[in-house]
C-alpha cells in the first residue's frame, strides 16, 4: 500500500467518521451564560443602588469593590463544582433526566441511569463551567444542556444556590464578629446587676438609703449642738459673776450645758463607735457605689464596642451581584462540528506525517 492509501485509511477515514457523527448523529447542546460577582458592601466608591440598577458607574465601582470579596468568589467557584453543590441542586432539579433527554446522543449524554454521586459530579463539572477573572472578580457561569429551558433553569438554580452560600458566609462572619463583643456585654450586664443587688441588700440591711447623707446630717447636728453649747457656757459664765451660786437660773444653765454635752457625746458615738458605726456604713456604701459606677461604665463601653463591631460587620458584608442574568438559549453553540472535524483532520495529518517520516527514515537506515 502506498502513502495515499495509508493516508486515506489513517487520516481521511477517521475524519469522515467524526464528521458524519457531528453532522448526522451528535445532539445539539445549548448554553446559558450568566455573569456575577461577589461584592463587599464596604468596597467601591459608587452606590449600591446604581450598581444594582446596572448603571455603568455603579458596575465599575462594584467591580472595584469585588476585589475585597475575592476569597468568597474563589469559595463560590470551588463550591459550584463540589459534591455538596451537586447534592443540593439535584434535590430541586432532576439532573439525570435533564442530561438523558431523548434527543441526547449516546456519546454526549449522561451514561448512567442511576449514577453514583461521584460520577454525577464528574459529568456535572463537564456541563457546568465557572471561570473567575482575577482582575475584575467577575465570575462567568456557563451551563450546557440538550434543551434551552433546561440550560436556563439550571443556570438560575446554580445562581440562586450561590447567593444562598454567600448569605451563609455573611451570616457566619457577622455571628463570629459579634460573638466576642456580645459576650463582653453579657459579662458587663451581670456585673451591673450584681453591683445593684449588693447596693440594694446593703440598704435593706443597714436601713439607710444614703449613709453619706446621713453622716453629713450628723456632722451638721454636732456642729449646731457645739454652737449651742458654747452659747450656753458663755451665758452661764456671765450670770455666775453677779449671781449667787444657789440661784435657780444658774442651775438651769448648768443642766442645759450638761444636756448639750451629753447629746454631743451621743451623736459622736453614733458616728464613730460600735459595729454599726456610721463611718463604717459610709465606707461600705462608697465601695458599693464605686463598684456600681465602674460596672455602669464597663457596660457602656461594652455596648459601644458591640455597636462598633456590628457596624464593622455590616461594612464587611458580602453579597452576589448579578452582572448579567442567565439568558434563554436560542441557538445550539455545541457541538462545533466544523471546528472539531478540522481539528481531528489536522491532528491526524500531523501525526501521520511524523509517523511516515519515521518509517521512511527507518527504511533508509535499514538499506
Amino acid at each position: 500500500m502506498g502513502v495515499r492509501h495509508w493516508f486515506a485509511l489513517l487520516v481521511l477515514l477517521p475524519t469522515l467518521i467524526v464528521g458524519a457523527y457531528y453532522v448526522f448523529y451528535a445532539a445539539n447542546i445549548y448554553e446559558s451564560e450568566a455573569r456575577f460577582l461577589v461584592r463587599n458592601r464596604g468596597g467601591g466608591g459608587g452606590s449600591a443602588v446604581d450598581a444594582l440598577a446596572g448603571r455603568a458607574g455603579g458596575i465599575a465601582s462594584a467591580i472595584s469593590g469585588a476585589r475585597s470579596g475575592m476569597e468568597e468568589s474563589r469559595a463560590v467557584a470551588a463550591w459550584i463544582g463540589s459534591y455538596a453543590a451537586v447534592n443540593t441542586i439535584r434535590g430541586d432539579i432532576d439532573l439525570v433526566e435533564m442530561w438523558r433527554r431523548p434527543e441526547a446522543d449516546v456519546v454526549s449524554e449522561l451514561w448512567w441511569e442511576t449514577p453514583q454521586l461521584e460520577w454525577l459530579a464528574w459529568y456535572f463539572r463537564r456541563r457546568v463551567i465557572v471561570t473567575l477573572d482575577p482582575e475584575t472578580g467577575v465570575m462567568q457561569l456557563r451551563v450546557h444542556a440538550f434543551r434551552p429551558a433546561d440550560a436556563h433553569r439550571l443556570a438560575e438554580e446554580v445562581l440562586r444556590r450561590s447567593e444562598e452560600l454567600v448569605n451563609t458566609f455573611t451570616a457566619r462572619s457577622i455571628a463570629d464578629t459579634l460573638r466576642a463583643a456580645q459576650a463582653d456585654v453579657d459579662k458587663a450586664e451581670r456585673r451591673v446587676l450584681a453591683a445593684r443587688e449588693a447596693l440594694i441588700g446593703f440598704r435593706e440591711r443597714e436601713q439607710a438609703f444614703d449613709p453619706a447623707s446621713t453622716a453629713t446630717g450628723a456632722v451638721t447636728t454636732i456642729t449646731q449642738l457645739q454652737g449651742a453649747l458654747a452659747q450656753a457656757r458663755t451665758e452661764y459664765e456671765e450670770r455666775r459673776r453677779f449671781m449667787r451660786p444657789d440661784n435657780p437660773q444658774l442651775q438651769v444653765l448648768q443642766n442645759r450645758v450638761a444636756a448639750l454635752q451629753q447629746q454631743i457625746a451621743t451623736e459622736r458615738a453614733r458616728v464613730t463607735r460600735g459595729e454599726e458605726a456610721l463611718t463604717q456604713q459610709v465606707a461600705a456604701f462608697e465601695r458599693l457605689e464605686l463598684e456600681r459606677m465602674m460596672a455602669d461604665r464597663e457596660l457602656a463601653s461594652a455596648v459601644g464596642s458591640l455597636e462598633a463591631a456590628r457596624s464593622d460587620a455590616l461594612r464587611q458584608q458580602v453579597f452576589v451581584m448579578r452582572v448579567s442574568e442567565p439568558q434563554m438559549p436560542e441557538y445550539p453553540l455545541y457541538p462545533r462540528a466544523t471546528f472539531n472535524t478540522l481539528t481531528v483532520f489536522v491532528s491526524l495529518s500531523v501525526l501521520f506525517g511524523i509517523g511516515w517520516l519515521l518509517v521512511v527514515s527507518a527504511r533508509e537506515h535499514a538499506s
